[in-house]
């Protein structure tokens, strides 16, 4: 049964929003939307955002502090919670007591300040690394075994604020939460440090930098799902919109790309002239990651709306525009 919307009369006009981690990839491009849609934004980031965030109120803290969760929820309509610790495979195992602790303080306590403020809508953004290994991932399938190793204490965490969505629900009726698990996700705005960035804007980073010659780990043959950030953006509108108590619901665009093409394709876009030195001697990850669209289609009515050349050649744009 499909749950009429808190705010089905207005729902961005003269609304307070919160957006968590607005600093970072998803909320650099998501409050400026939220904003032309008449909205109030009220936004968080642990550091001084750099540059500024064009919200209209900005709250520095750290949500891992219950108090500061409970501040930044005093008097909001509706929440996004973006925030969280992210990073590469690697950092993923070398912080793993910060990736599974700061992440799941991160999340039950900006999930039960906002049910104690009385907040009626929220969307929280998951990750598909949630999911066991498997070659495409379904909503239903997430606790059929444990998330890969290379992701399980993020992982973990992330798994953990989902039951805790479901158990907010029961005991306190606070129900109107939407679930989102996007795929590796990249655009303006994005963290190109190859030490800490995720796969596309670490290739980005050191393609610009022409490294040569350019190393790639294993051997190109594993296949991943990505999206453009725009359209994650939109992904989590819809799901406010209408994926309220609807469960949890991936985005992505359906589609696998191997590591092989999206490496030759960022050096083209870049004008690298490679060449690439693949080492398979460096692990590659699972085989093949790709995200089941049915339920994001038939709920949310979301397919993406940018090719991924097209993403690729906009985030090197950005990229010389701002960072080069």
């Amino acid at each position: 049964m499909i749950r009429p919307h808190p705010f089905a009369d207005r729902p961005y006009q003269g609304r307070r929003f919160l957006v968590t981690g607005a600093s970072g990839l998803y909320g650099r491009n998501l409050v400026p939307r939220l904003l032309a849609l008449g909205a109030e934004v009220r936004t968080t980031s642990r550091v001084p955002p750099e540059p500024a965030l064009q919200s209209s109120e900005h709250m520095l803290g750290d949500l891992t502090e219950r108090s500061f969760a409970d501040a930044a929820t005093q008097g909001i309509d509706a929440v996004f919670h973006l925030a969280g610790r992210r990073g590469s495979i690697g950092l993923q195992t070398a912080k793993a007591a910060t990736m599974l602790g700061e992440n799941a303080l991160i999340c039950l306590n900006t999930l039960s300040a906002a049910q104690r403020a009385g907040v009626k809508a929220l969307v929280y953004v998951s990750t598909v690394t949630v999911y066991p290994p498997m070659a495409v991932y379904r909503e239903d399938l997430v606790w059929s075994a444990n998330p890969h190793p290379g992701d399980q204490y993020a992982a973990w965490a992330k798994r953990i604020a989902e039951k805790y969505v479901e158990a907010l629900a029961i005991e306190h009726g606070f129900a109107d939460v939407a679930i989102v698990r996007p795929v590796n996700t990249f655009g303006p705005f994005d963290d190109f440090d190859p030490k800490t960035a995720l796969v596309v804007p670490a290739l980005i980073g050191r393609a610009e930098r022409r490294e040569s010659p350019f190393v790639a780990w294993g051997d190109g043959s594993a296949v991943r799902d990505f999206l453009y950030v725009d359209d994650a953006v939109r992904g989590l509108l819809l799901a406010y919109e209408m994926g309220l108590g609807q469960g949890a619901i991936n985005l992505g665009s359906g589609t696998g790309y191997s590591i092989r093409t999206v490496v030759e394709t960022v050096l083209a876009a870049t004008g690298h002239p490679g060449p690439i030195a693949w080492d398979p001697t460096k692990p590659g990850g699972e085989p093949s990651k790709v995200a089941d669209m049915a339920r994001a289609r038939a709920i949310l009515g979301f397919t993406p709306e940018t090719s991924f050349d097209e993403a690729i050649a906009r985030t090197v744009a950005w990229y010389r525009d701002h960072i080069r």
